[in-house]
């Protein structure tokens, strides 16, 4: 329901919230006014179409909370998204601080390898060539 300039306004002023939280804005894509998958309530309005943005920012201060209850308090903004990404660096770390490495097999013909390191089942025949 908003033109071109309010929604433009309205892009400016999220832009500033996040900005004056001294994130730097990496990526900006306005899509425009595109249907909604589905009708959204807000208020006593019904919405079938809505004003499209994306971005992508960095900070050192995660505020995601702070951002999303100021986009839910916003009535102009219908709904909204906010998503953490990571470097695949810090992917990294955070796996290995959650769980241990898996060991690996010891190699062939080194100690300990013989069998393979897997015990038969009991009632299994024995491989050709094994000694019984």
């Amino acid at each position: 329901m908003l033109n071109p300039q309010q929604a433009g306004e309205v892009w400016e002023r999220i832009k500033g919230f996040i900005t004056n939280r001294e994130a730097s804005i990496n990526h900006e894509e306005r899509w425009g006014t595109r249907r909604l998958a589905y009708p959204v309530k807000k208020g006593q309005h019904q919405f079938l179409e809505g004003n499209y943005h994306l971005t992508r920012f960095s900070t050192e201060r995660a505020f995601n909370r702070e951002l999303e209850t100021f986009l839910r308090l916003d009535e102009q903004v219908i709904r909204s998204m906010v998503i953490n990404t990571y470097s695949e660096e810090q992917l990294a770390k955070m796996a290995a601080a959650v769980r241990p490495p898996r060991p690996r097999p010891a190699p062939a013909g080194a100690p300990g390898a013989e069998g393979g390191g897997v015990a038969p089942r009991p009632g299994a025949a024995a491989p050709a060539g094994a000694p019984r």
